[in-house]
């Protein structure tokens, strides 16, 4: 089959790879659908990320169809049966050496996290741990556009699972691309229509589409002017909460100014390990403002958002605006950075 290998920075190759013969609890899955997110486009450009080894088969998001299963696997698990997994699980409840983290109940900061990837390929395959513990079967009616999206769509349950909201708070989700947009609307969804959501964006057509999935409203803030924005619409330069979605030192400094007493900045997007951000230690003490960095999910995240994406509370179909052939993935890529799209769905090449 031909794969999606990942080499270094900005050296992805399509190649000819063996299709993988599923061992002991493995599954073998035929992928429908694969999509491009932001992580894969900063995993091309770096040529590195904890849940890949390079070089390695590429892609973290897949939906499909089970096409063969290995010896000892559950026999709820057959051939022919449309699944969805995440791309990751931690350390299995019924092993015998659980780590310190997952005895913790933290299982998105398991020692033993195993990853998979290999998602932009016409097959994946789903190693035991992963099948025993986040690998869901998916109704035939539903679109598997649709449930391509859990591994997202977990990452911000856990998020707003762990972050401590009042009804009354003012939130800021800072950068509309689809991780903000499914932050705005899981809120809006939790939360209800009293909670006041502001949505930060520099691209107009992203901020109406937040307003769409729920946000109170859609500031374009592409002028440096983010203070002024929220006080002109809600009478203070601050927030009770501030989300920050992008991933840049940049990004995090303003997030971080528009936190206000008593505030919390969510540090949700990721920056690779090593720059650094001055902070005012004196304002955190006195202003009581916490910081909160969000990674991953856990077994328990997944589920709920394989029960959302089921029954149709996410309008996910807002965040596709590409539907590309596998062998178009470097196009995908590129238009990510461009941000000429939220999210591209890739159909592998047969």
């Amino acid at each position: 089959m031909r794969a999606a290998v990942l080499y270094g920075a900005e050296d992805v190759r399509m190649e000819e790879v063996p299709i993988p013969v599923p061992g002991p609890g493995e599954i073998l899955a035929r992928v429908d659908v694969a999509s491009v997110d932001f992580t894969d486009r900063k995993v091309y450009v770096r040529g590195q990320h904890p849940m890949i080894k390079v070089p390695g088969l590429f892609g973290h998001e897949w939906a499909g169809t089970i096409a063969a299963v290995g010896p000892g696997v559950e026999g709820r698990w057959r051939p022919g049966q449309r699944v969805v997994a995440a791309n990751s699980a931690p350390c299995p409840p019924a092993a015998g050496a659980v780590c310190r983290q997952c005895r913790r109940g933290r299982q998105s900061m398991c020692e033993n996290l195993q990853y998979n990837n290999g998602a932009f390929a016409p097959y994946i395959l789903v190693p035991s741990r992963l099948v025993r513990m986040n690998l869901h079967e998916i109704p035939a009616d539903v679109p598997p556009e649709r449930v391509v999206f859990t591994e997202p769509l977990a990452c911000v349950v856990h998020a707003v699972r762990r972050v401590v909201i009042h009804p009354a708070d003012t939130v800021v989700i800072l950068g509309a691309g689809p991780m903000g947009l499914l932050c705005v609307n899981v809120l809006r969804r939790r939360y209800g229509r009293a909670l006041l959501i502001i949505s930060l964006d520099h691209q107009d057509d992203r901020l109406a589409v937040a307003k769409a999935m729920g946000a109170s409203h859609g500031l374009n803030s592409k002028g440096g002017n983010s203070k002024e924005l929220l006080r002109a619409v809600i009478g203070r330069p601050d927030a009770d909460v501030v989300v920050e979605v992008i991933g840049t030192v940049e990004t995090h400094r303003e997030a971080l100014g528009l936190v206000g007493r008593g505030g919390t900045l969510v540090s949700f997007g990721g920056i690779a390990p090593g720059p650094t951000l001055p902070v005012d230690f004196g304002r955190l003490h006195y202003e009581e403002i916490s910081i909160q960095p969000i990674y991953h999910h856990t077994p328990g995240d997944v589920a709920e958002a394989v029960r959302q994406l089921l029954a149709g509370e996410v309008p996910v179909e807002r965040l596709i605006t590409a539907r590309l052939p596998l062998s178009e993935l470097r196009t995908a890529l590129q238009m990510i950075a461009d941000r000429t799209t939220l999210r591209p769905i890739l159909i592998p090449d047969r």
